[in-house]
């Protein structure tokens, strides 16, 4: 995929989240629950950090399209089209699968893995056997951010998109939680029978190390930056950085969020 393609794609993603995010309905609507409020700051710079705040959440998912995007754009890769990209997808596991991976965030949180690579993929075996063999079965709900297959060697990829490692504690444990778990339930979804066949990778786009993550392994199944895109993608990672570096500098986009601001002094009276 040409970077031109993915600029493209950049600009009409931003345009999306623009458009829903700062629309004049949204305005009114954070408007009159602020104006509820007593508050030292005054109540337009309260409405703009809403929105802006939303913006913000909004571009973690805008991170899982684009890497959809490029991921659709590469000849020996195949998107899991029933499966990839959806939110709250119907997952089955077991019983023991569900304490196996409860268990082993305790353990972690113990310190009971002196070597976590060999903890983690022993938990993998562990999960497929009983993803098998097990029978009683439970809902659970995952979010499947990128799902997709190497055409030649048949291995299918779990990618959990992220933009930032910087998540409080108590959402960092429950992100790993349901990471694992809607591993084991894409296992039973897709009839996995070793891990060689089905890959998890948690993923951050931007490098920088902000936690260390104690429930997988750095080295192995958790990617920063480029390495995603030098093991998978034909498009540079830097060019896609730059580009979105450079997409928040431009004179178009700094006179949006200038006339957002403009929206909020001056059409809402505050």
């Amino acid at each position: 995929m040409s970077i031109d393609r993915i600029e493209q794609i950049v600009e009409e993603a931003i345009k999306r989240i623009l458009d829903n995010t700062i629309s004049g309905r949204k305005i009114t609507k954070i408007s009159k629950k602020h104006e509820a409020k007593i508050h030292f700051m005054p109540i337009r710079y309260r409405i703009l950090s809403g929105l802006l705040q939303s913006l913000n959440i909004q571009f973690g998912n805008f991170i899982e399209v684009l890497m959809h995007r490029i991921v659709e754009g590469e000849e020996n890769l195949e998107i899991i089209e029933s499966i990839s990209g959806r939110k709250n997808v119907s997952l089955q596991i077991t019983d023991e699968t569900d304490n196996l991976i409860d268990q082993f965030i305790t353990n972690c949180q113990n310190g009971n893995y002196p070597d976590i690579s060999k903890g983690f993929k022993s938990l993998l075996k562990n999960i497929i056997k009983s993803q098998r063999t097990g029978e009683n079965l439970v809902g659970h709900k995952g979010d499947v951010d990128i799902l997709f297959r190497n055409k030649q060697s048949g291995t299918y990829y779990y990618i959990e998109a992220k933009y930032n490692d910087d998540h409080d504690t108590g959402k960092f444990v429950n992100i790993n939680r349901k990471f694992l778990k809607t591993y084991a339930g894409l296992v039973r979804s897709l009839d996995i029978e070793n891990i060689d066949q089905l890959k998890p990778i948690l993923y951050y786009f931007n490098r920088k190390i902000l936690k260390g993550n104690i429930y997988v392994p750095e080295e192995e199944y958790i990617y920063r930056g480029k390495k995603l895109f030098e093991e998978f993608f034909s498009i540079e990672y830097d060019k896609v950085d730059k580009l979105l570096e450079n997409i928040s500098e431009n004179k178009k986009m700094v006179k949006i969020f200038d006339d957002l601001y403009k929206t909020i002094r001056y059409k809402t009276n505050l």
